[in-house]
């Protein structure tokens, strides 16, 4: 047993709230470089460039996803294929003295006109792409050129349509913006049970008995004046179980408690048994389930034996027999 020593819980409330501020933060930062450096900003707000600007000096310069409005189309004749699906439309237009290739989805081509005036399409700027050996033969042969002297005139660069769509970049967003939001709730979340305890998980859980505040009031006041059980993150006052540890604060009614006992655990590597861990597990009423792990088994024992005199109507022990008996009392309660 550990020396009792004046606590509060509305203190240990916004102690273990400030140690969960860590983690979200950091991913928010963590997500916040990789906006600024990686190309993930760029598939939400993609730049907008004029055709006279270089495709060379946009790839260098780290612009890899833009819109841009792009005239004079021709189709090669040639599709990007996967698995029997076309992919896409390559076709061609001169710029900067160049000539490009792109890559049209089939809905912006209607499936492969053979000239298109004019086009504003969002594109990924590709370099060293897979099928421009290939495709560049193929060309080639058709005008009766070499491959060489095709290669010269046409740099191997490609402006993908689909290359901006694919489904792996949008998976991305999703995840990038969907676990940013829920990072950001996380911290929100935190923050206001540091400045309103009040707010907090363990104080709502203790609502379910009565007021929280006037519960909560009472539970400091009687953990102030010396509990008559404590641990050293557990401490049994006249009428509240009340846990002040790291990781979690809770605050729960004796006379309300239905079930509780120990489950041990083996933690083992390979063959070797280095340790075993007691996880002390609580029913209450109104369906409140808690789990306080990684306490000293003589503490745990100590704690049970207490309660269970508190309140002779606590079932002890894990067994199916208390088992079918707690749920049956949660149904009438």
């Amino acid at each position: 047993m550990e020396t009792y020593q004046t606590l509060s819980i509305s203190d240990n409330i916004r102690h273990v709230y400030k140690r969960r501020l860590l983690p979200p933060f950091l991913y928010l930062v963590i997500l916040t470089v990789f906006w600024l450096t990686a190309p993930v900003s760029a598939l939400v707000f993609p730049r907008f460039v004029s055709s006279p600007v270089s495709i060379r000096e946009l790839h260098n310069s780290r612009f890899t996803y833009i819109t841009t409005t792009l005239t004079s189309l021709h189709f090669t004749g040639y599709t990007q294929k996967y698995g029997g699906y076309t992919n896409g439309y390559y076709y061609y237009t001169f710029q900067d003295g160049q000539c490009i290739l792109v890559l049209l989805a089939p809905d912006s081509c209607e499936e492969g006109l053979s000239d298109i005036e004019e086009i504003t399409v969002r594109v990924r700027i590709m370099r060293n792409f897979d099928d421009y050996d290939s495709l560049t033969a193929s060309i080639a042969k058709d005008l009766n050129w070499t491959a060489s002297g095709i290669r010269s005139q046409v740099p191997d660069y490609l402006l993908s349509e689909p290359g901006f769509n694919k489904l792996a970049s949008w998976a991305l967003l999703g995840f990038f913006f969907l676990s940013g939001i829920y990072a950001l709730v996380h911290l929100l979340l935190c923050t206001a049970c540091i400045f309103i305890p009040d707010l907090s998980p363990a104080c709502r859980h203790l609502g379910r008995y009565g007021s929280a505040k006037e519960l909560l009031a009472l539970a400091e006041e009687e953990l102030a004046a010396a509990p008559q059980l404590a641990t050293e993150e557990l401490y049994i006052t006249e009428h509240f179980l009340i846990i002040l540890a790291d990781s979690q604060t809770s605050i729960v009614p004796v006379q309300e408690i239905i079930w509780i006992y120990k489950h041990s655990a083996l933690h083992k590597l390979l063959w070797y048994h280095f340790s075993i861990s007691d996880t002390l597990h609580i029913t209450a009423r109104k369906h409140l389930y808690l789990q306080y792990p990684d306490h000293m088994k003589s503490d745990i024992d100590d704690i049970i034996n207490y309660l269970c005199k508190a309140n002779p109507d606590i079932l002890s022990g894990f067994s199916e027999k208390n088992r079918i008996q707690a749920q049956h009392k949660m149904k009438n309660h």
